[in-house]
């Protein structure tokens, strides 16, 4: 007899003559027409020892399947700490800390400056990274995987039309216009210009970028020398096309006419703002000379970079600074012009110095590019002046630490390289005021490298990272930080 006929039988019920399928496995039945319900055993004949031993086979089986529940529970709360943990140690967590901070900072930058729109597309951007974040901290449940990562690359999208929004929109966007001029920033300190007719980019306090449309030479010429009269006479750079000048207050204006596009560009910047500072006595500014000036603004000062502006400066001064720093080496591979300084030292430190006009220098200082092989032998080195009760011990951290996986640096070139591209890609977006339409199909280009990147960042095994890996990671994301500081400045 098979087990389904030992597990079923058949019956009548008493009460409507209806059959009955009786379940032997189960204590009860119920009569599926009359809804009389009778006890199995009774109906089979079942002593009460079989019934009991039937009923702690049942108890058993569902403790057995409540324990493997109990125990699938377990293991996955644990491959989810562990997953958590992994990624807290892990480079993309840094990466988004990173740009979370950045796109608090944009925010903080574009309703300081009036920017609404902008700032709206910053706080977008932000919370995108720090929703990524969460989802990788498991913090948030990501309901698809990969969720996460194509967050995080809408985020880095969102970069540009912010860009776009706090700069002014591009040429293709902005349309010719009558405008008023008192809604000019800083109207007061321009002369108005005849007409009032064109494309207005960046408007703000500090700075004012305006094109004027349909302009003649003599139209140019006289609005020119209308600045001229205003007092933008302080050392003036003249040519047929163009002319650049202080005024007395510090503010610097910059004339560029275009006789094919019958344009003319108004560049006008605002004082720098400066204030009394000592000079550093640690980081990369404690090996360079001191200036006579104690006015500027230090804008970076660590041990890979320096960076300052000096006020109260004149060109001749410039000149001395110069000679002083020459004075203490920097004289290898040195190129010298008018305003602009550049050399290294014998220890391969590179200064760069600019005079930047109206009594003003820039002082750059960056420290040498530590290489590979550099981060290797340094390596070596301290593995070999470990004690000798643990050379066996030293001898396998050597040879662990000994230099960087193929795989690692092809990683991290990558990264960095990355960024090397989306830095150089906003300077030119800066340099071009958002006018060049071009630069739209380099950012496609950089943000499907951007996506490649994050890729292999994330197929990284990063408890796998020995020594100097860790070293070369650290030397990477500093200098990653050092060129994204520089554009946001």
């Amino acid at each position: 007899m098979s087990n389904e006929k030992l597990k079923t039988k058949a019956t009548v019920c008493s009460n409507c003559g209806g059959q009955l399928s009786i379940d032997n496995l189960k204590d009860t039945v119920e009569c599926p027409y009359c809804g009389t319900s009778y006890s199995v055993s009774e109906l089979i004949g079942e002593s009460d020892a079989v019934r009991i031993e039937k009923i702690k086979s049942n108890t058993q089986k569902e403790i057995e399947k409540e324990k493997l529940k109990n125990e699938n529970e377990k293991n996955n709360i644990q491959e989810e700490k562990e997953q958590i943990e992994k990624f807290k140690k892990s480079k993309f967590s840094k990466v988004l800390i990173l740009f979370s901070i950045i796109g608090v900072l944009m925010v903080a930058t574009a309703f300081n400056d009036g920017k609404i729109l902008a700032g709206l597309v910053a706080i977008l951007m932000t919370v995108l990274f720090i929703i990524t974040y969460l989802m990788k901290n498991h913090t948030i449940k990501e309901s698809k995987k990969g969720i996460s990562t194509i967050l995080a690359i809408v985020a880095f999208i969102l970069i540009v039309p912010f860009m776009n929004l706090y700069n002014g929109e591009s040429n293709y966007e902005i349309k010719a216009e009558k405008f008023e001029w008192n809604n000019i920033e800083m109207h007061e300190n321009l002369p108005k210009p005849e007409k009032t007719y064109g494309k207005i980019g960046i408007n703000s306090e500090k700075s004012l970028i305006l094109t004027l449309c349909k302009v003649k030479e003599e139209d140019f010429k006289s609005y020119r020398d209308l600045c001229i009269e205003a007092g933008f006479t302080i050392e003036p750079d003249k040519s047929s096309l163009s002319y650049k000048a202080f005024n007395e207050k510090g503010y610097s204006v910059n004339l560029v006419f275009s006789s094919s596009n019958e344009e003319m560009n108004i560049y006008l910047d605002a004082p720098e703002e400066m204030s009394e500072f000592e000079w550093p006595t640690s980081g990369l500014g404690a090996i360079l000379p001191i200036p006579k000036s104690n006015i500027g603004k230090i804008s970076w000062n660590n041990s890979e970079t320096f960076i300052v502006h000096i006020g109260n400066t004149n060109i001749q001064e410039y000149n001395e600074y110069v000679k002083s720093c020459e004075q203490k080496g920097f004289t290898v591979d040195y190129s010298k012009g008018d305003t602009t300084y550049s050399a290294l030292n014998q220890e391969g430190y590179k200064i760069s110095l600019m005079y930047l006009g109206f009594d003003r220098i820039e002082i750059s200082l960056k420290a040498p590019e530590k290489t590979t092989t550099e981060i290797t032998t340094n390596e070596t080195t301290t593995t070999e002046t470990t004690t000798s009760s643990t050379s066996t011990e030293t001898s396998k951290t050597s040879s662990d630490t000994a230099g960087i996986s193929k795989e690692f640096k092809e990683a991290m070139d990558s990264y960095e390289k990355f960024f090397d591209e989306y830095v150089a890609f906003m300077k030119k977006y800066k340099e071009s005021n958002g006018t060049d339409v071009s630069l739209l199909a380099d950012y496609s280009r950089y943000m499907n490298k951007y996506a490649e990147t994050m890729k292999k960042f994330e197929d990284m095994k990063d408890d796998d990272m020995n020594t100097a890996e860790t070293a070369y990671y650290i030397e990477v994301q500093n200098r990653i930080n050092q060129k994204l500081l520089e554009v946001a400045q």
